[in-house]
């Protein structure tokens, strides 16, 4: 019964990376991210030996949700309403082209792990699957958008991929582990939240290219 719902939220985590790919709206990019990280919260209770260290495994998913759906897509949305940009208006890769890109490299990363010899050896292989394409997926967003915002997007995303990689191997690491990246991705995304605020309070844009006339 665990492994059909680990099937159905990993398929999913990686619809929600689709989404982020194929939508201009930074709003939406915003409240996808959040779903995403209501969607990885649940992840350690789908853990093979998740019995086994229950306190831990509920503290873990308590603050999984508080910073990954709650206080980083809030902070986040407050940021876009006082730059009051709410578009990615022309990213470098279009976006139909970025959903292909998408679901292409989705496809390959569950393909592929099977092939792989270290198959077997990972916990979940469903885990490692997604964590590979949500680990490209999140560094194409970075590469791909011109909007700062965006590209915060696709470092969360990127960021996912290492804590679902991380749970995929809990049975061998400490879960304390995890929980002390969650405070270290809530203090990065504070100061590139802030960092934002200023690019945008002097260059009246969140676009990546204002950042080129600090070397002029």
């Amino acid at each position: 019964m665990s492994k059909d719902i680990l099937i159905w939220v990993s398929l999913l985590i990686i619809l929600s990376n689709i989404y982020l790919l194929g939508t201009s709206r930074l709003g939406a990019m915003i409240r996808g991210i959040a779903f995403q990280g209501i969607l990885l919260s649940v992840l350690p209770l789908l853990l093979p030996n998740a019995e086994m260290h229950n306190i831990h495994i509920m503290i873990l998913c308590l603050l999984s949700v508080l910073v990954k759906g709650y206080f980083i897509p809030n902070f986040l949305d407050k940021i876009i309403k006082n730059v009051k940009v709410k578009r990615e208006l022309s990213p470098y890769v279009g976006y139909f082209s970025s959903v292909m890109f998408g679901l292409i490299v989705s496809y390959s990363s569950f393909y592929l792990l099977k092939k792989m010899p270290f198959f077997a050896l990972v916990v979940s292989p469903i885990h490692a699957s997604t964590a590979m394409a949500s680990v490209l997926i999140g560094t194409f967003l970075i590469a791909s958008r011109k909007n700062v915002l965006a590209q915060i997007i696709g470092f969360l995303v990127f960021e996912n991929a290492g804590f679902i990689l991380g749970i995929s191997v809990a049975s061998s690491q400490p879960l304390f582990i995890e929980i002390g990246i969650l405070f270290d991705l809530l203090a990065g995304v504070v100061i590139m939240g802030t960092t934002m605020k200023f690019i945008h309070l002097h260059f009246k844009t969140l676009s990546v290219h204002s950042l080129e006339r600090l070397n002029k």
